[in-house]
């Protein structure tokens, strides 16, 4: 009898945990329309995408490689090639950044292990790639976190809502150990493993702002990522990395990073391509 007790205990943990974290019915992403859906640019329902980076940065005869890196990686291919005729590596590191700065929903890409040009052709192995399964229930299970977020914060006004993110954000802990294996430089490893780096950190706030109605951007430099918040009108920057270093709001620097970035410069690649940038800090205007 105890046996089947604990039997019975466990299966009912099990689908508990299924339910909560994974199936629970949500509102979802209120931008995520059904015509979205049907566009090029859905992956899932984390994030609604207007691709501006891709359009801005590459020829529509180039879109093939940036489409081709998304469809590689949501297909958990480790080794990828891409045909190319000329200048095939600014196409790749072109097509890498832009999609990086584009898709913070795409939680199984997290990096380009290396990359090689010959016979017409571009080949690149991912870096740690999820799998289709871990995509699945990690995507689910984010979608989720992302509705406990939306009605935490439903009812905040916009300068509650930017401390919001980042007092969440900077709550998880980064991760000093491992960069080197580059799977911490997605949301996935942020909301799923408690844990990240610049990358995640910059990804989950991407996401966390959209589904709250925050207007932000991805903002990377070639070993940094951050955001841009608009607030009142206007755009700063925001980078919760700093206050995740700390995770102490007693630290008189813990809220730097609603002003600065830890790598002590606010502009970071397609710079031209932003609005204009506040040098007031949102600490300072929020008095923190």
């Amino acid at each position: 009898m105890t046996k089947k007790r604990i039997a019975l205990y466990i299966v009912l943990v099990i689908l508990f945990t299924l339910y909560n974290f994974y199936y629970r019915p949500i509102a979802g992403n209120p931008l995520i329309t059904s015509e979205y859906k049907k566009s090029d640019a859905y992956i899932n329902s984390l994030y609604k995408s207007d691709e501006m980076f891709k359009k801005a940065v590459l020829k529509s005869d180039e879109y093939y490689a940036y489409e081709e890196m998304i469809d590689a990686s949501l297909k958990d291919k480790t080794t990828v090639r891409i045909k190319c005729s000329h200048d095939c590596a600014s196409l790749l590191l072109r097509s890498y950044y832009t999609l990086y700065l584009d898709h913070p929903e795409l939680i199984s890409f997290v990096g380009l292990n290396y990359y090689k040009i010959h016979d017409g052709y571009i080949e690149y192995e991912n870096y740690g790639n999820l799998s289709t399964l871990r995509t699945y229930f990690g995507t689910k299970r984010i979608e989720r976190e992302l509705d406990i977020i939306r009605n935490e914060t439903k009812d905040l006004s916009e300068k509650e809502k930017i401390i919001y993110v980042y007092d969440y954000v900077a709550s998880h802990q980064y991760d000093r150990m491992f960069t080197f294996t580059k799977s911490n430089q997605s949301a996935y490893s942020f909301f799923t493993g408690g844990k990240s780096v610049c990358a995640g950190f910059a990804k989950a706030s991407q996401l966390i702002f959209q589904n709250i109605g925050v207007k932000s951007y991805l903002v990377m430099t070639n070993d940094h990522m951050w955001n841009y918040v608009e607030y009142e009108g206007k755009y700063y920057v925001f980078d919760a990395t700093m206050g995740a270093s700390l995770r102490d709001k007693s630290n008189s620097h813990f809220y730097d990073g609603l002003g600065e970035t830890t790598v002590k410069r606010t502009t970071g690649l397609y710079s031209d391509l932003y609005p204009e940038i506040e040098e007031t800090k949102l600490k300072d205007i929020f008095g923190l």
